[in-house]
């Protein structure tokens, strides 16, 4: 689901360092804030995340090959489901260059793509994944608790939410809706007119 590549100058980083900033820009915590991560999401996104550090041998930019010594510089892509590039553009980029920068240093230039791969782009153990079925795959380690009552099913995405402690809910007239985040629910407030 997602797909995170950096790539580096040879020697602009440790096999130390290589393998920190893999681990930072794999942690979810870095693309699912708190507020929008429940078990089934990081579950799913923990099982479909990968990271890939590359090391290229020649670095040309401005027309200039790189020296070993020069100041470092790093392109990360980010390749999402297309239909979430824009919402999570902002926050993948903060963060990803916050995870180069806290292991390369922050004189470190940061460029980062975040690429939208089409619906139907994205296969699973031979299976086309769509952005549905990724979301039902989010909600499957809950189907007996909606089934129980003890989840909801989000009203914009459907993601399936456990009602517990953490449960960003709703209550319009009487029925309680539960999010997968804030975003969703922000969203949905306004697609009612509702305040707070």
């Amino acid at each position: 689901m997602m797909f995170v590549e950096l790539f580096a100058p040879k020697g602009a980083l440790s096999s130390d360092q290589r393998r920190r900033v893999a681990e930072l820009l794999g942690a979810l915590d870095r693309f699912v804030p708190d507020e929008d991560r429940h078990a089934g999401i990081s579950e799913v996104f923990g099982a479909l995340f990968h990271v890939v550090v590359h090391e290229s041998a020649v670095w040309v930019t401005g027309g200039e090959v790189l020296e070993p010594g020069a100041p470092a510089r790093f392109v990360v892509r980010v390749h999402v489901p297309g239909p979430w590039r824009k919402d999570m553009s902002e926050y993948v980029v903060s963060h990803t260059t916050e995870a180069v920068a806290a292991v390369a240093g922050p004189e470190a230039a940061v460029q980062v793509h975040v690429l939208g791969v089409p619906e139907g782009g994205i296969g699973l153990n031979g299976q086309v994944a769509t952005s549905t079925r990724i979301v039902e795959m989010m909600g499957e380690p809950y189907l007996a608790d909606l089934e129980a009552g003890k989840a909801v099913r989000d009203p914009l995405c459907g993601v399936i939410v456990p009602l517990n402690e953490d449960a960003i809910t709703l209550e319009v007239d009487g029925a309680v809706h539960g999010f997968c985040c804030a975003g969703c629910r922000e969203e949905y407030v306004a697609k009612l007119g509702l305040t707070g």
